[in-house]
């Protein structure tokens, strides 16, 4: 009897919000057929294969210290194959983040050089792997996140009434989300003309409370378990990242109907098209454009139905993509 093929999914933190969600990816009937799935904290011990078929995917986010661990991996591993998915290293990452930006990618070549396969979330960020050369081209693909969003396709878009443009913000409190600048955008936006309400939690909280204060179209509100109460609530749903690999925010929003106004960078712009309104990463004047773009626009409520048909189609199509992808791979 053939052994069952068998995918190690090896992680670092199993908290990891995004990470963790798109794990769940993998338990769609069509890749559990393929192979059997099992997750691993990279932390916990040395990490061996149990076959000579066993795949390794690599979750975690490859720094210098980490390298010791991916060379363990491809020297005595016993892996057939070893593959690194992309969740956090993007352009928008480097402008915003990484001095010096050679030895950066010095670091990247290294850690792409010891798997077989890096498999990037979007096809923005492949580009920026090909154009800083970081890997060979045949070792990069690209296949965008995205998650099953079904009860978020219930959801019918909001008919925009005569009052302000609600707009809805909602994740991490950190730097990466660039909320801080949505609420400096929204301190030159008159509160007749849109309002914001941000949902979430994270480091940064108390800045934007302080950034918050004093102005009436600004309303923090706790983080949720399920966007579909909130954004039943809002006409709009700002996006104003400093990077972002994907952006499983911006599925949720479109899935639901709403239209995004999202910074034009990294995995975002792959979201972006004629139903978003798109602005300047890291640009608070860009931002204030494209609020009274939208809350202007007379075809909001279209731009939302055509945006909820466009990811109806975008989860099959990534587990198709999988499943070629595993299939080409032996498994």
């Amino acid at each position: 009897m053939k052994t069952p093929n068998r995918i190690i999914h090896i992680l670092d933190d199993l908290a990891m919000g995004g990470v963790t969600r798109a794990l769940k990816n993998f338990e769609h009937p069509d890749l559990a057929k393929i192979a059997a799935h099992g997750v691993v904290d990279i932390r916990d011990g040395v990490i061996r294969a149990t076959t000579p078929q066993d795949v390794a995917v690599i979750h975690f986010t490859a720094n210098w210290k980490k390298l010791g661990w991916l060379l363990d991996l491809r020297l005595r591993g016993g892996f057939s194959r070893i593959i690194l998915i992309e969740h956090s290293y993007t352009q928008g990452y480097e402008v915003s983040e990484v001095r010096p930006k050679r030895r950066f990618r010095q670091m990247l070549r290294f850690a792409y050089g010891l798997v077989d396969t890096v498999v990037a979330v979007s096809e923005a960020q492949r580009a920026w792997i090909l154009q800083h050369r970081l890997a060979r081209p045949a070792k990069v693909v690209a296949i965008p996140q995205s998650r099953c969003c079904s009860e978020l396709l219930e959801l019918k878009p909001r008919l925009r009434d005569r009052g302000p443009l609600k707009i809805g913000a909602f994740g991490r409190f950190h730097k990466q989300k660039g909320f801080d600048l949505l609420i400096e955008a929204m301190a030159h936006i008159p509160p007749e003309v849109a309002e914001v309400k941000l949902a979430g939690s994270g480091p940064d909280e108390a800045q934007l409370r302080n950034l918050a204060a004093g102005l009436p179209n600004v309303e923090i509100m706790e983080a949720f378990s399920s966007p579909s109460a909130f954004l039943n609530k809002v006409d709009i749903v700002a996006i104003p990242s400093r990077w972002e690999a994907f952006g499983l925010v911006g599925t949720e929003a479109r899935a639901s109907g709403r239209p995004i106004v999202a910074a034009e960078v990294d995995g975002l712009s792959d979201q972006l098209d004629e139903n978003g309104f798109a602005h300047a990463p890291g640009d608070v004047q860009s931002i204030v454009s494209a609020i009274r773009r939208a809350a202007n626009a007379k075809d909001l409520n279209q731009r939302g139905r055509n945006a909820q048909k466009g990811v109806a189609k975008e989860f099959n199509e990534m587990i198709e993509r999988w499943s070629v992808f595993l299939r080409q791979r032996g498994l």
